[in-house]
């Protein structure tokens, strides 16, 4: 009896052992697994203070008036669709959208009519502080209607269809990061006051329906492409020690934000073939403080370090490596 009672009492105590190493091994590889050495840990926190810092910066981007190669609706149905694009883009935070009335000049910003040759629009979009532009054309526009169209009210049914296309143009780059065809098709009633509108105009409402489906369908695509945008801006004005940013709180500066600061960038030629390759970066001039803010978006800034800072020269966010 009393051997029973040895050999059950040591069964009982290999087992506990058996649990307890059991469970340090666990225990030693969720450690393991969970620990991360020093240097990912610092590369982790330097990825994320740089990535909020280019997030919490808005850009500024412009539409452009679309160009209309339809038969239909004319200018207006072109003005609708390039305000489409404006509402839509205020519901995406990392751009301010710019209206055509805040911009001088505005009219020297058009849709190229030969695209390989964007020089002059990229250098005017630069001018007023623009990291990219939007471009649309409106390809076509079709218009099938049945209905009554007997009496003073006529009730019809349209089905409209449109095919539009919309690049997105990084002023920075140069590139067309988003080149899109849209197509939309809508079966709307329409009852109308016989001879209230003319033809043209008629046509533009009937159209605005599918053009603002098509419309819907690449702002998801401006969403992603948000933060891949470069954000820059440039020195307005230079008083003394003083420099005025065209850029400040709206844009998402903060005070003490340090920025650096290029020269303007100048294209670069092939000489065997005498093609614009693109434009190089312009010479890095050193760092400005932000200190103030001026205006519904502007900020002042002091030298930080550096010499040689013109009006005109581009600043970009500079954010200090994590230690």
């Amino acid at each position: 009896m009393a051997q029973i009672l040895f050999l059950l009492c040591l069964m009982l105590s290999s087992c506990s052992f058996l649990d307890l190493e059991k469970a340090s091994s666990d225990s030693s590889r969720e450690i393991a697994s969970t620990g991360t050495p020093d240097t990912q840990v610092l590369e982790t926190r330097k990825r994320s203070s740089q990535d909020s810092s280019k997030l919490a910066l808005r850009k500024r981007i412009l539409v452009l008036p679309f160009r209309n190669e339809s038969s239909v609706g004319g200018q207006e149905i072109s003005q609708f669709a390039a305000e489409e694009v404006r509402n839509k883009l205020d519901s995406v935070d990392e751009f301010i959208v710019v209206r055509d009335q805040d911009v001088p000049g505005v009219s020297l910003l058009n849709t190229p009519a030969n695209e390989s040759d964007l020089v002059p629009l990229i250098e005017a979009a630069r001018a007023h502080g623009l990291v990219a532009v939007v471009l649309g054309t409106l390809k076509d526009v079709r218009i099938k209607e049945r209905g009554n169209q007997v009496g003073l009210f006529q009730t019809r049914y349209n089905t409209v269809q449109t095919s539009l296309e919309i690049k997105l143009l990084d002023v920075t780059t140069q590139k067309f990061t988003i080149a899109k065809d849209l197509s939309a098709e809508v079966t709307e009633e329409n009852t109308r006051f016989f001879g209230s509108r003319s033809i043209a105009s008629t046509d533009s409402v009937k159209a605005e329906g599918a053009v603002s489906k098509a419309v819907e369908q690449v702002i998801p695509l401006f969403s992603s492409e948000a933060h891949r945008i470069g954000w820059s801006g440039r020195i307005a004005k230079i008083d003394v020690h003083r420099f005025y940013i065209n850029a400040g709180e709206l844009s998402g500066v903060s005070r003490n934000q340090l920025l650096r600061v290029f020269g303007e960038a100048e294209p670069v030629v092939d000489k065997e073939s005498g093609l614009v390759i693109g434009m190089a970066p312009g010479r890095f001039k050193g760092l400005l403080k932000v200190v103030d803010f001026f205006g519904e978006d502007g900020a002042v800034a002091i030298v930080h370090s550096g010499a040689g800072f013109l009006e005109r020269d581009r600043v970009e966010a500079y954010v200090p490596p994590a230690p």
